[in-house]
């Protein structure tokens, strides 16, 4: 019964990690720490890192499985071969011309998958423990909502990589100002996920997420359009408008649309799911850092005089933008298969009414 205010607060701390993320980012890139350059980026995980440690052996209750499950290492080899067979000729292939190894790498990932399925049904049937739960997609909601978030990923991989590009290499900006010019957004972000779930969901259920994906395709278009309208001198300021519209849709998706999809989802099976949810979207976002290869730099020719980069780098970032609208056209459509109003599971209570949930739901929430 509070699982919709967990992922409205979910949100909105997903969007505050968006406004400090790319301002870290950028102030340890423009600071040169120690000689270091751009890798102190990666550095900073040290601190989160061991501040996660403290504070989750702190405040995270143990749970245990009464019985443990096995690793499924053949699972996780197939995914892995099989994600990469698809993404590294997308990425490589414009650079190396298109070769034919690449399209029938591409061809054999899907060989691969169809493998991984046959192997999981099986081991799922042999032990109970595959690494992906195929009966989850039984469920209308949870498949439906799974292709949501692998399609939303690819346009999300698309946007944040081809933006950041268009910034700082074909404008010319620092990287400070790029960080700050995504504040807008950021902000938008968090204060539509908090209001999405725990005031609008409620009352328009599927209809909220629906009217995200528009607006957000509202905003890209209208992103396409200033940046032909004002060209090269564009400013941060003029980019706020485009960017919250944006903001705004991306918030009334990413909190309700986890919701939407557990809703239905059998309450032994939650950690599985939720960890599935969050695969598919990074999976997705993997896929449409490859497709920029397509969409972006295919945009671009190979050998630019200085001045023509920006021009070429505007253009080529307008082209990925509309393939970014129809990717949020296409959400739209997918969202039809999401139930109207996500089910209102009682999560925090067992059928007693004691509110002493089954040992297996309490795992299987906190695995997810």
């Amino acid at each position: 019964h509070e699982r919709g205010k967990v992922f409205g607060l979910f949100g909105a701390i997903v969007g505050l990690g968006a406004v400090s993320g790319p301002l870290l980012g950028a102030l340890l890139t423009e600071w040169n720490l120690f000689g270091l350059e751009w890798r102190p980026i990666f550095l900073i995980n040290l601190p989160v890192g061991i501040a996660g440690l403290i504070l989750g052996s702190r405040f995270i209750t143990e749970s245990k499985a009464p019985k443990a499950l096995k690793l499924d290492l053949v699972g996780v080899a197939l995914v892995t071969l099989g994600m990469l067979m698809l993404i590294y000729p997308l990425t490589r292939g414009r650079e190396l011309g298109w070769p034919l190894w690449g399209h029938l790498m591409m061809v054999g990932s899907l060989v691969v998958f169809g493998a991984l399925v046959a192997y999981e049904r099986n081991k799922g049937a042999r032990d109970g423990s595959p690494l992906i739960e195929l009966s989850l997609f039984r469920v209308k909601s949870f498949a439906a909502g799974i292709a949501v978030q692998t399609v939303f990923g690819i346009g999300l991989g698309i946007f944040f990589l081809v933006w950041t590009l268009y910034m700082q290499i074909g404008l010319g900006w620092s990287p400070l100002r790029a960080g700050l010019t995504g504040v807008p957004f950021s902000i938008a972000v968090s204060t539509a996920a908090g209001l999405s779930v725990q005031k609008l969901v409620p009352r328009f259920g599927r209809k909220v997420l629906q009217a995200g994906a528009l607006t957000m395709a509202v905003g890209v278009l209208l992103y396409i359009w200033e940046s032909d309208h004002y060209g090269l001198g564009i400013a941060s300021w003029q980019m706020a408008l485009p960017l919250i519209v944006m903001g705004v849709g991306m918030g009334l998706i990413v909190a309700p649309l986890t919701d939407a999809v557990l809703s239905e989802v059998p309450r032994e099976h939650a950690g599985s799911a939720s960890g599935l949810i969050n695969t598919v979207q990074q999976m997705g976002n993997a896929l449409g850092l490859g497709l920029v290869s397509v969409v972006f730099f295919g945009e671009i020719g190979d050998r630019l005089a200085r001045s023509e980069v920006g021009p070429a780098f505007a253009n080529a970032f307008e082209h990925a933008l509309g393939w970014v609208a129809a990717v949020m056209a296409a959400i739209f459509l997918l969202m039809f298969a999401l139930p109207k109003r996500p089910a209102q599971h009682l999560e925090g209570g067992g059928d007693d009414g004691s509110g002493a949930a089954p040992a297996k739901e309490r795992e299987g929430a906190l695995a997810g």
